[in-house]
């Protein structure tokens, strides 16, 4: 009997959740099969098998998180050995304590209730265990699902958003200043269609080039608080995080070194990393290690928001819908083209005035240069 533990996912992954199994109990598998699809807090992953035989045992459900090394199925007839190299390739989380798989259908059934009510149950995403029933001897009836409410469990993305923002509004006292940009003359630099390499420029990419600018001038934007030593990490080189919205929620990709790029390199590097996001091919290293972040709405982006931190980052640029507004020029109203920045901060290394300052001086860069 071999058995298939949770391999080491690289990138310092301790743990993974099972999101998807692609085979059954009692199903023929192949070497190389794809058994199922494992969600980390860096990437997705489609885990093959590393041998030929029959599934005897599923040990994990299907949103459970376990840690590297931990069995996830059991094989039988798998060549001998071959089952000990996979052991081989996970690494010492074996010895780890378990994480509690979710409950299997066995508890479910142990419940009493008629199959009418089983039924209606998975329809809703309901536990059974978790339902008081208030029928003879605690049978769960129809009417104790009614008010329970469907449940989708988060898994994936999801879940790894989920806890990246309990984990930021933890952490992060977070304040936000906000300053109107005339977007005027980057829409005229980008309506005349000047480019240095085979990507067009994009306002995005013209705003991250001037905020690029701006973090060398600033440096405490881009660093990171050690709370256990309340020491402030300025880092080297901007890994610049983009904030990007997904069918699977949202990701932030990161630009390596973007300082180091040149403006036809980055625009490119950019639209490589948005594109890959939004089809959910970005690599683990792609999708961590961020020191800021700029999130954009696009036309979706409204009036205002106030993004969260990406922690550990200290601070998050928001760019919102670009509109046309009432303005006052020259004493006269007039149409503007107009979009908001807001710039949320980390309030324990950076104060509002410095906050200010740095917005200021990005609108100055702006409206002067167009980059």
């Amino acid at each position: 009997m071999a058995e298939f533990r949770l391999p080491d996912l690289g990138e310092g992954v301790t743990e993974g959740e099972v999101l998807e199994w692609r085979v059954r109990e009692g199903d023929a598998i192949e070497l190389d099969q794809i058994l199922g699809v494992i969600g980390t807090d860096k990437a997705t992953v489609e885990i093959p098998s590393p041998f030929a035989g029959r599934v005897e045992s599923i040990l994990v459900a299907e949103g459970a998180r376990i840690p590297v090394g931990e069995i996830l199925l059991r094989v039988a007839g798998g060549e001998e050995g071959v089952g000990e190299a996979a052991s081989r390739r996970a690494t010492a989380g074996a010895s780890r304590p378990r994480f509690a798989p979710a409950a299997p259908a066995t508890e479910a059934q142990r419940v009493p209730a008629l199959p009418s009510v089983r039924r209606a149950a998975r329809s809703r995403g309901i536990a059974l265990p978790a339902i008081a029933g208030s029928g003879p001897g605690g049978r769960v009836r129809l009417e104790d699902l009614l008010d329970q409410g469907r449940r989708v469990p988060l898994r994936g993305p999801a879940r790894v958003m989920a806890e990246q923002m309990a984990r930021t509004h933890r952490h992060v006292p977070q304040v936000t200043v906000v300053l109107e940009l005339d977007v005027t003359a980057l829409e005229s630099r980008l309506a005349k269609g000047e480019t240095e390499g085979p990507t067009p420029p994009t306002l995005l990419g013209l705003i991250c080039l001037a905020i690029l600018r701006e973090l060398a001038e600033a440096p405490v934007f881009n660093s990171s608080l050690d709370e256990e030593n309340l020491e402030l990490i300025l880092h080297d080189h901007v890994q610049l995080g983009i904030a990007v919205q997904t069918d699977q929620g949202l990701r932030v990709a990161t630009i390596r070194d973007a300082e180091l790029l040149t403006p036809a390199a980055f625009h490119g590097e950019l639209a490589r990393v948005v594109s890959a996001a939004r089809a959910g091919t970005l690599t683990a290293g792609e999708l961590s290690g961020s020191t800021f972040t700029v999130s954009s709405g696009g036309r979706q982006g409204g009036l205002l928001a106030t993004p969260l931190v990406n922690w550990p980052n200290v601070a998050i640029l928001g760019i919102h819908a670009v509109q046309d507004r009432a303005v006052v020029v020259d004493g006269q109203v007039v149409v503007g083209r107009r979009a908001n920045l807001s710039l949320s901060f980390d309030h324990r290394v950076i104060d509002g005035m410095a906050a200010s300052r740095l917005l200021y001086q990005l609108e100055a860069r702006l409206t002067s240069e167009g980059d």
